[in-house]
């Protein structure tokens, strides 16, 4: 039998695993729409800083 890995998408502010059915959410980096930025249930209701990958945009 072969077994199939999933990639979960993994929080911009804490790199924590996001998991099926969490409170997370999902969006295109507001300044530069090129990268989806990933952000789990804790790191929204503490409002903790993300920083894109691509264009260095920081956000709450």
């Amino acid at each position: 039998m072969s077994q199939k890995s999933v990639a979960l998408p993994v929080c911009t502010s804490c790199n924590r695993p996001i998991m099926p059915g969490e409170a997370a959410s999902k969006f295109h980096c507001p300044s530069c729409q090129q990268v989806i930025v990933w952000r789990c249930e804790k790191c929204r209701k503490f409002s903790r800083r993300y920083k894109c990958v691509n264009c260095g945009f920081e956000g709450p």
